[in-house]
């Protein structure tokens, strides 16, 4: 018989796979000169614009799931995406510094969930860990292609 599995469990799983391309560009940046450092940069700006718009889409399930769907939190979770997109068409830095923002927009909007009540705790605490550790990694990429 199969074992049960919360969701929040699954959740914090597939999290940890997700985040690991992330950490390899990490490891990819260090492992070289600067300027071979970039294309772990521009990969990983492409991955974050796809991650930040399938945040919101999530956000649009509990939402709806929850039958609280206020129309501000419903444009508030569609705006990272529509910042995240058009920064992978415009040149550097810029992408690099919209996709953060778009990162960040898209985790207060689950801070707001949570106060809203359609957001559950547990997933806001890996939220929380995640925008950070994704963020710490795209900071130390930035830096090192920026330091050369």
């Amino acid at each position: 018989m199969a074992r049960s599995v919360s969701a929040l469990s699954l959740a914090t799983a597939l999290t940890a796979l997700a985040v690991l391309p992330f950490a390899a560009g990490v490891y990819y940046a260090f492992a070289h000169d600067g300027g071979q450092a970039a294309p772990a940069l521009h990969w990983l700006l492409a991955y974050l614009a796809t991650i930040v718009s399938f945040t919101g889409g999530v956000q649009w399930g509990r939402m709806l799931a929850a039958k609280q769907a206020p129309a501000q939190d419903m444009v508030m979770a569609v705006v990272p995406a529509l910042i995240a997109w058009p920064a992978l068409l415009i040149s550097q830095p810029w992408p690099f510094f919209m996709l953060l923002a778009a990162l960040v927009i898209a985790w207060l909007a689950d801070e707001n969930g949570a106060r809203q009540g359609w957001q559950g705790r547990g997933f806001l605490q890996l939220r929380r860990l995640i925008t950070l550790i994704v963020a710490a990694c795209m900071v130390a990429i930035g830096w090192r292609v920026l330091r050369g």
